[in-house]
């Protein structure tokens, strides 16, 4: 296609191994209704690294910036537009098996749906999460349930979507692992034994939209829930209470809020940030408020 001096420019970043992206068509449409807004389009595949360089070398002359993935690939596109400096919107294409950032923001978890769409969005300024020198779109999970769900079998995923999900922590609940965590804000300080903290800016984690039902998306807040040690019949009662949206009724569940927060753990090897599977780290915690220009649907 000949380049016009009046379009405008939008690179696309594409997961191509995300859970609904074999759906034929996502690709050419996203493109036809891009260039039917004015935009010419440059499509880039995310590499096993993730997808920093290609927003390093070729983001900065740019429109608008197009995440076409799961959570894993929004978060690594927000993380590397934010460490380049570059004031640029990004729309989501959400073609992962979970999509809370999508669910919570209101734009569609069907992919074409969500293409249709891009037409009648706008930027609107959202809150993320600072971590030290990088950021999470949403998400921090500590302990080993949490990570199952990232390390569900990509075949699995692409034959059962969210009942792959639910095996997973099915299985987990047996075998929980536990490890110590200390956790600091400037009001408390709790020191627990746990098997699962979650530091979430959305009510809507692994899928289940009210998780966290007292989360609001630009409240300024982290929300961080930890769970200490249960046996099996707990565990249960857990799952039930996350799926009716009131896990922070179990008194085996510590719920804070805070602006900022300080994590130290011991025992672990890895954490979940926005649903992939990081090495672990202690950690200095905060809002970015309003951080990223995410395209939203008009109201």
């Amino acid at each position: 296609m000949k380049r016009r001096d009046d379009m405008k420019q939008a690179l696309v970043v594409i997961n191509r191994k995300s859970g609904q992206f074999k759906r034929r068509g996502i690709e050419s449409a996203l493109i036809h209704q891009l260039n039917g807004t004015g935009y010419e389009v440059m499509i880039k595949q995310t590499p096993e690294s993730g997808a920093g360089g290609i927003i390093s070398a070729h983001a900065a002359n740019k429109d608008l910036v197009i995440a076409v993935g799961g959570d894993g690939t929004i978060s690594e596109v927000m993380d590397a537009v934010l460490k380049e400096g570059l004031e640029i919107p990004i729309a989501v294409i959400p073609t992962g098996t979970v999509n809370d950032l999508a669910r919570v923001h209101g734009i569609p978890l069907d992919a074409k749906k969500a293409i249709r769409i891009l037409g009648a969005s706008t930027p609107v300024p959202i809150d993320i999460i600072r971590m030290d020198d990088r950021h999470a779109s949403y998400l921090i999970a500590l302990g080993a349930f949490m990570t199952a769900f990232a390390e569900v079998d990509a075949r699995i995923k692409h034959k059962t979507g969210r009942l792959a999900y639910l095996f997973a922590g099915i299985k987990m609940l047996l075998r929980l692992k536990k490890y110590s965590v200390t956790i600091k804000t400037r009001d408390t300080e709790v020191q627990s034994a746990s098997v699962l903290t979650i530091i979430s800016k959305l009510r809507s984690v692994g899928s289940l939209g009210r998780l966290i039902k007292e989360a609001e998306a630009e409240d300024g807040l982290l929300h961080i829930i930890n769970i200490e040690p249960v046996n099996v019949f707990e565990a249960l009662h857990l799952v039930f209470l996350a799926v009716k949206g009131n896990l922070t009724d179990h008194e085996k569940v510590t719920y804070l809020t805070a602006g900022e927060a300080r994590i130290r753990a011991a025992g672990l090897s890895h954490m979940n940030i926005d649903g992939d599977v990081h090495d672990y780290r202690d950690m200095d915690i905060s809002v970015a408020r309003g951080a990223v220009s995410l395209m939203k649907p008009r109201k």
